[in-house]
């Protein structure tokens, strides 16, 4: 970060130096041609006052000498015929202006001087020439033109005062140019390094993003391009660190549903082997003619086609599963009554519940609309009562009742009971797991029902739980409110 410091004061100071030395070097000649032009107008106006003056009057000579004292020129009038008429060195009194020498016209000044330059300003009359005398190699700026009485004015201003005041002038601008400069190279420096700071700690920030370290941020720069950069490395800082957590917590996720996946194929490959040996082993002894007893071969028969019905209670419980666990099917959501839902299948489960000797009381208000999947909400129904009925002890009672939370209802089942391990709570909704670890296959409970309800909720975008109360257990399902309001 110090090379592009460094580089950016020496380019700054080279562009500072250049310019003011492009600005000193056209000093001379611009201030130069300034005062030469402002001298040419004042030549104008002189040479008005002097046309202005009335010739033959008393004090006509004093007011042509007092001009050319006054403005620190020399001038001469010449005649129409070439001859001189004055000059301004020949004093103020009439007599003096009766030399001798005055109708030659070879001691005419101009005529003493060679042409340097023409100069030629837009809107003045006359014409402006530099001069320089022969005799003494001074120069002049010479205004030429035409009075109303028909002489010929020639001005003569010394350009040496002019050449002076720009050389005093052009060194007083270098000095002012020197300060400047070395005040702004103060302000360059202290700018380069405010210009640079940033990007110095930006460029550290992003070093440590580049080491997976997303702690250090950007300080505020303010709101030009420099501070919505630094805020720009702040989200995308923010963003990388979201996205590896989240990558993370998905790898520890894959890693967990391989090993869901591998325990869930060898339960699958468990729950069908017993009935796949139960039906070869039957078969096989039908197939040897184990026994002529025709009572003997109707048990077999009736094993095969029980743990047949088994094996198909499975399937369809797994092909249920894969549908709600992968979408793989549309059911509209509708409004409809959740409380006639819940009788139906509480009738459903009338003779199992008398066999079993187990009470329900159902608690759900008459009139409450959900808006949901019905068939998948009768199949949550269906998995919380015939589990409930499978653990229910004690007191031998179920309670179905249903909770307003403003947006959704919460369904909830309870059942007396025992209640669940804390380790279990869990897990209990992974496929094939059974908190009671027994495996009783008459029941024909595989362990898919809870897992159903699992995909059923997500399925809705909702959540189904279970927690252990006073004398049981008790499973909730929210379902969403009609969207109607009935």
């Amino acid at each position: 970060m110090n090379r592009i410091r460094t580089k950016m004061f020496i380019s700054l100071f080279v562009i500072l130096t250049v310019f003011f030395g492009v600005i000193c070097f056209v000093a001379g000649p611009a201030l130069t041609a300034v005062l030469i032009y402002r001298t040419a107008n004042n030549l104008t106006d002189i040479s008005k006052t002097i046309d202005s003056f009335a010739p033959g009057s008393s004090n006509y000579y004093f007011d042509l000498y007092s001009t050319a004292v006054n403005n620190n020129i020399s001038f001469e009038l010449i005649n129409p015929d070439g001859t001189i008429a004055y000059q301004s060195s020949d004093g103020y009194s009439a007599q003096s202006s009766m030399h001798t020498y005055s109708v030659n016209p070879n001691n005419s000044e101009f005529n003493q001087t060679e042409r340097i330059n023409l100069y030629n300003f837009v809107g003045n009359k006359g014409t402006y020439e530099r001069r320089r005398k022969i005799a003494t190699s001074a120069e002049y700026l010479v205004y030429s033109t035409e009075l109303s009485s028909s002489e010929t004015l020639h001005i003569f201003s010394p350009v040496a005062a002019i050449d002076s005041n720009v050389e005093v002038a052009t060194g007083v601008f270098i000095i002012i140019c020197i300060l400047i400069a070395f005040i702004m190279l103060l302000f360059v420096y202290r700018y380069v390094y405010r210009f640079t700071k940033p990007l110095e700690e930006m460029n550290d920030v992003t070093k440590d993003m580049a080491d997976l370290n997303f702690a250090r941020k950007c300080k505020p720069y303010g709101n030009d391009e420099i501070g919505e950069l630094g805020r720009s490395i702040n989200t995308l800082s923010k963003t990388l660190d979201s996205t590896l957590l989240d990558l993370r917590q998905k790898n520890i996720q894959l890693e967990t549903d391989i090993e869901h996946r591998r325990e869930f194929i060898s339960n699958v490959s468990h729950e069908l082997k017993t009935p796949i040996a139960i039906i070869q082993g039957y078969s096989e002894g039908l197939s040897s003619g184990i026994s002529d007893d025709m009572n003997v071969i109707k048990e077999y028969c009736e094993i095969i086609n029980e743990e047949s019905k088994k094996m198909n209670g499975l399937v369809v419980e797994l092909l249920e599963l894969s549908k709600f666990e992968n979408f793989s099917e549309e059911y509209p959501a509708v409004d409809y009554s959740l409380s006639d839902q819940v009788k139906d299948v509480i009738s459903h489960f009338s003779l199992i519940l008398s066999n079993h000797g187990i009470t329900v009381t159902n608690s759900v208000p008459d009139n409450t609309i959900c808006h949901a999947q019905k068939d998948k909400i009768e199949i949550v129904l269906k998995n919380y009562i015939s589990n409930a009925v499978s653990h229910c002890k004690g007191d031998m009672k179920i309670e179905v009742g249903c909770e307003d939370l403003g947006e959704s209802l919460l369904l909830k089942v309870f059942n007396s009971g025992d209640s669940i391990d804390e380790n279990d709570i869990s897990r209990i909704w992974e496929s094939f797991y059974r908190a009671d670890k027994a495996h009783s296959r008459n029941e024909n409970r595989f362990g898919l029902g809870l897992s159903i309800v699992k995909a059923i909720a997500d399925n809705h975008g909702t959540t189904c739980s279970v927690h252990n109360t006073e004398g049981g257990v008790i499973f909730d399902f929210e379902i969403p409110k009609a969207k109607s309001g009935e």
